[in-house]
């Protein structure tokens, strides 16, 4: 069974061959619709469910370790001056003070701002 598209959030992603662009949340409903989709004289092969949970399992490690990444990216930024455009539109600039993490994202602390880290533009 091939399930063309699966809608969310952040748009459509078409084809099998685009599951490593997928988070895991998008990765389970794709997994749920499929075995509840498919034909009861042809189920899913233990083989193929076993290499669509190595695959998901390989999709959250690579997350992780991105996420990794990037955390010690900001890190290097502690003492560094910075310029930021805050999801608001508003400009931020000055030293980063600290780095944490909420709701798995990494925010630097600039002045008494919790910058998002995607919103740096410019480090001095």
């Amino acid at each position: 069974m091939n399930v063309m598209a699966v809608q969310s959030g952040t748009g459509a992603v078409t084809g099998a061959s685009s599951r490593a662009t997928l988070d895991t949340y998008q990765f389970l409903r794709l997994l749920i619709v499929e075995l509840t989709s498919q034909n009861p004289l042809d189920p899913v092969k233990d083989r193929d469910f076993l290499a669509q949970m190595a695959q998901l399992n390989t999709a959250q490690s690579v997350e992780r370790m991105g996420q990794m990444l990037t955390t010690f990216q900001a890190a290097a930024l502690i003492g560094r001056e910075v310029e930021a455009v805050l999801p608001s539109g508003a400009r931020v600039s000055g030293k980063v003070q600290a780095v944490e993490m909420s709701g798995g994202r990494v925010y630097l602390r600039v002045g008494n701002q919790q910058v998002p880290f995607e919103a740096i533009r410019t480090i001095r």
